[in-house]
């Protein structure tokens, strides 16, 4: 059995709707989702708009049994599970690493409401304590759909998707597991708008979802594969040059992978808003024509999905039309100094498993 970590499918929840197809030809189509406005019970601004997953409700995608009191983020984590797995049972050897900036902020920030004005601190609904837990949503997802193997959550601001892949790929060169669900994910709520409007820009439309991948080794199961993971790679912006940092990430990425910058087929940036973003658009300036880099639709069409946006960059890559052995580069950056870089064989031509897209006609 080859120890080459592949993925071999993928599925999201995105505001283009549920599922890899709607992800797939929403990206496809280069058309933004229209901003709505955000719900009357979360509006952080008068006007105050988001890209949502449409009409998406916990209780109603998830059924009534287990889901009173459980926060969006898990139910958008559970829901990308599910799609990804659709019959598959699971089992011992299946791990989930799960992306995430810090957990629900909107869990922390009720359960603290209700602890001050109880009669008492302890005075807090048990339906609200479980959000207050990071791993919260990576550990009830793997509960509902009989996940078996290690469990992590990782929280790395907007690197949280490479890194989550990161491990998920350790975790099987370890021998830990013998196939891993990783992916990120994050959620629209009035705490994360007011957040994020007061520490960047009060004009962002924020964006929500979640993206899951499956891991494993080349040949080990019946899926596909869709994608080799040559690299990642990541550090820290120590001194706040994005650019020396991502440079250096970048090119340490390529050279474990064996490929030259010549050799990239599409780029993928996060897109992070500020300096952070701002330099990684010039490394990718300086190292690949523009036609490289605007092969693939941004994730920004989602709005700004923060945590989530690294897995939304795989997912962007595997929904292109490609042709096998095509080269792709995942970089990002984060504005608290984190940056990243990962390198992709992409051996797929797009298409959705259950096929609903194009196919190929628009390999290059």
């Amino acid at each position: 059995m080859s120890t080459t970590a592949v993925i071999t499918a993928w599925s999201a929840v995105s505001p283009y709707g549920i599922g890899s197809e709607a992800l797939t030809d929403g990206l496809r189509s280069r058309t933004a989702v229209d901003p709505v406005p955000a719900p009357e019970e979360w509006l952080s601004a008068p006007s105050a708009t988001a890209r949502m997953v449409p009409d998406f409700d916990v209780r109603e995608a998830l059924g009534k049994a287990g889901t009173r009191g459980m926060d969006r983020m898990t139910g958008l984590t559970a829901v990308a599970v599910r799609e990804l797995l659709g019959d598959d049972a699971g089992g011992p050897g299946t791990g989930l690493v799960l992306g995430t900036a810090s957990g629900s902020v909107q869990g922390f920030l009720e359960f603290t409401k209700a602890s001050l004005e109880g009669d008492r601190p302890i005075d807090v609904p048990p339906s609200k304590v479980p959000n207050m837990a990071m791993n919260r949503a990576a550990s009830a997802s793997a509960i509902r759909h009989h996940l078996k193997g290690p469990n992590s959550t990782v929280a790395a601001g907007r690197l949280s998707g490479l890194i989550a892949l990161a491990h998920a790929r350790r975790l099987l060169a370890d021998g830990r597991a013998e196939r891993v669900l990783c992916g990120s994910v994050e959620e629209y709520s009035a705490t994360r708008a007011h957040l994020a409007h007061r520490a960047y820009d009060d004009e962002a439309v924020l964006g929500e979802g979640c993206a899951m991948l499956l891991l494993e080794h080349a040949g080990s199961g019946p899926g596909e594969a869709l994608a080799e993971v040559l690299a990642v790679h990541h550090r820290v912006a120590l001194t706040g040059d994005f650019a020396e940092a991502l440079t250096a990430t970048l090119h340490t990425a390529l050279e474990a992978a064996a490929v030259r910058p010549d050799e990239v087929w599409a780029t993928a940036p996060g897109g992070a808003p500020g300096p952070a973003g701002e330099q990684e658009q010039q490394v990718l300036q300086a190292l690949f024509d523009p036609a490289v880099r605007n092969r693939v639709p941004s994730p920004a069409l989602l709005g700004d999905t923060a945590a989530a946006t690294g897995a939304f960059q795989i997912a962007s890559l595997l929904a292109a039309p490609a042709g096998a052995g095509r080269i792709a580069v995942i970089t990002a950056t984060d504005p608290d100094g984190p940056v990243g870089a990962a390198v992709l064989r992409l051996l797929t031509n797009g298409t959705p498993a259950n096929g609903s897209a194009d196919s190929a006609d628009g390999a290059r």
